[in-house]
């Protein structure tokens, strides 16, 4: 009997393990046995190879239903056909709800479509989410005739302003054929693609709009594409027309790209005889947010000439910080204290009110400041302890550990499922088994779900879970120390220290080896291919692998020699995180023209994902040390005044 197109019965599955049992001479299996031999079966699965017969354990193991779903999924690739279709549909049905029937029913369902065997496929696909399926559904309804109401939802699916898959292509042509595709709902879909920036599918889309009516919108297609001629164009020639809402997309683009560029043709741009009140405010607010994005000199004074009305929380925040850039503390402070109190309150705003303060009104006076937030657990209060000489407080305190709760979780299905998935490095179908196992448990179920899951050596699912109960004074169990072996090698060949690259990997993957990341960064140093050969081939290391492998102690030695080769380029840990997250380009505009404090310069990085990587890496780095029973280093120590130019190779060493 083929496994590939059957699945075992729950009677089946005790005769077999009776039958294993009453055999006196059979050795079980070990856990390490039974788990390789699962593994090599769901790699020949992958690779393509022919099957090998199943042992009685192995088709009595707990996960043994994801072996057969990866069988069927290959199958329905490879040789679809009736008896298959019937097979897979009697092992869906039997596992309806189920995270092992989750992608096994997609791939179904996607080649059922591509069938056109509408009669299995439709009665199925009512709930379907994924864009494609969507429009197989309704490419289904066309094709057998069910139109009730099928205008109305594939108009819907029409005017989103998406890129739609070619599943619907089909029922966009009968809508246009039906005349439902008016020219003014092809305008309305093109003004919401340029709407949401994306100028190139609205240049896909107003094929369908009437000549006259396309023209503006191909000029704010043109204002987002290619912003400075454009608007030169717009600045110079006032009898030239252009919509309010294509006038301010086009320059709050070019604002973000040269706000030098943006503040010279600010003047022309107000004087034109079409501006409204409002609109000059508009274009004021963006030049100001983009000369503090672009750390133009002339931020501070772009601010002040905004209007109450223009004031909100970006320009509540980013005034400030363009104020800390110019060293202007006594204009941040005028700022700050015109913050409301939800935001002056955070423990940023307070940091920087007591810089504000040290700088105008002494260090006496800003100490009491300083000590307000001295004892938090964070970039903002390990500063301010470092600004008055006081010890780091972490605030540790360990949560309770219930080893009988955690044996009864332990023992429940979906965990032991998820357990074995995540010790078979099937990351993402064993989260899914945790997630749907825990996903009506209390916070002091899940809480113990994190110790457990900790205990396994899971610890991307443990940090997660205590941090969706708010458990984060556990500092212990939220900063584990694994691959130790693999960063002691890496640490000892870039002479980093453990600490560092440990905060990254924690920043970059949260420990999981497989991490894949939209812009495909690869492992737990999150280093997208390129980078990685580049590095390995200066640093005599192994390339990574062409079939996208994961190998963590080489991932662990590439990123950490990264993480060198950057430290060495730019002299100051700072700079070196900023360019590991956002790349080289992005930091050499970032450098400061003279010395700058580094809390300062981190305050004004424009992108918040790398001012906030920074900031974490940081902390990152004093509980690492913290957990380790060792002195944390000193943020200042770790970030010193930024330079304009790098430092030497040597000033750059840090110490062990």
């Amino acid at each position: 009997m083929l496994r590939s197109s059957s699945h075992l019965s729950v009677v089946g599955r005790l005769l077999i393990l009776l039958s294993v049992f009453a055999t006196c001479h059979a050795v079980s299996p070990s856990e390490d046995q039974l788990r390789a031999e699962f593994t090599a079966a769901m790699q020949r699965v992958r690779q393509r190879l022919p099957e090998q017969p199943d042992s009685p354990a192995l088709q009595a193991y707990v996960i043994y239903d994801y072996l057969i779903a990866a069988r069927f999924r290959r199958d329905v690739d490879l040789k679809p056909g009736d008896d298959l279709d019937t097979a897979i549909d009697t092992f869906l049905q039997a596992h309806t709800g189920q995270p092992v029937a989750r992608n096994l029913r997609t791939d179904w369902l996607t080649s059922l479509a591509n069938r056109r065997r509408w009669d299995w496929f439709l009665p199925r696909a009512g709930d379907v989410t994924s864009p494609s399926l969507i429009c197989d559904r309704l490419q289904g309804r066309l094709a057998t005739g069910d139109i009730k109401g099928l205008a109305a939802e594939t108009l819907a699916r029409w005017s989103l302003p998406q890129k739609q898959p070619s599943e619907c292509e089909p029922v966009f042509v009968w809508l246009r054929q039906q005349g439902l595709l008016t020219p003014a709902l092809a305008e309305s879909r093109t003004r919401a693609a340029l709407t949401a920036d994306n100028p190139r599918l609205a240049r896909e889309f107003v094929i369908d709009v009437p000549a006259e009516k396309a023209a503006p919108l191909l000029q704010w297609a043109q204002l987002l594409d290619a912003s400075k001629t454009t608007l030169n164009t717009v600045a110079t020639n006032p009898s030239v027309s252009v919509e309010p809402v294509a006038l301010a997309a086009g320059f709050d683009h070019l604002a973000r790209a040269d706000s030098t560029a943006a503040l010279a043709l600010l003047p022309k741009l107000l004087s034109r005889p079409d501006m409204t009140p409002a609109m000059q405010v508009q274009l004021q607010r963006i030049a100001a947010l983009g000369a503090a994005y672009g750390r133009d000199p002339a931020a501070v004074a772009a601010f002040d000439q905004l209007p109450d009305s223009a004031v909100d929380s970006d320009v509540r925040e980013w005034r400030v910080r363009a104020a800390l850039w110019a060293g202007d503390y006594a204009k941040a402070l005028a700022w700050i204290e015109e913050m409301p109190p939800t935001l002056s309150s955070q423990p940023r705003w307070v940091y920087w009110r007591a810089r504000a303060v040290a700088a105008t009104s002494g260090s006496e006076a800003a100490a009491p400041i300083y000590a307000q937030l001295a004892g938090l657990r964070d970039f903002y209060g390990y500063l301010a302890a470092d600004r008055i000489h006081r010890d780091y407080v972490l605030n540790a305190k360990a949560s309770l550990d219930d080893k009988t709760m955690q044996s009864a979780l332990a023992a429940q299905p979906g965990l032991v499922r998820a357990r074995a998935l995540f010790d078979c490095n099937l990351d993402d179908d064993a989260g899914l088994e945790w997630a749907v196992a825990l996903s009506g448990a209390d916070s002091a179920t899940k809480l113990q779900a994190a110790h457990l899951a900790a205990r396994w050596g899971w610890y991307a699912q443990s940090i997660t879970t205590l941090a969706q109960v708010g458990e984060f004074d556990d500092v212990r169990l939220r900063y584990p120390r694994p691959y130790a072996s693999a960063i002691a090698d890496a640490s000892k060949l870039t002479q980093l220290p453990s600490d560092w690259i440990l905060a990254v990997m924690r920043q970059e993957s949260l420990f999981r080896d497989d991490a894949v990341s939209r812009a495909g960064a690869r492992g737990l140093m999150q280093m997208v291919p390129s980078t990685a050969a580049a590095v390995a081939k200066r640093w005599h290391l192994p390339p990574p692998q062409r079939d996208g492998t994961f190998d963590p102690p080489m991932d662990v030695q590439r990123g950490a020699a990264h993480l060198r080769d950057l430290l060495d380029k730019y002299g100051q840990l700072g700079l070196s995180l900023a360019a590991y997250n956002a790349g080289a380009i992005p930091v050499a505009r970032w450098l400061p023209a003279r010395e700058m404090d580094a809390d300062v310069w981190v305050e004004n990085v424009p992108y918040g994902e790398t001012r906030n990587y920074v900031q974490r890496i940081v902390e990152h780095i004093v509980a690492f040390a913290w957990v380790r029973d060792a002195e944390p280093p000193r943020v200042a120590t770790l970030l010193p005044p930024i330079t304009p130019t790098a430092l030497s190779a040597q000033a750059a060493q840090p110490a062990q």
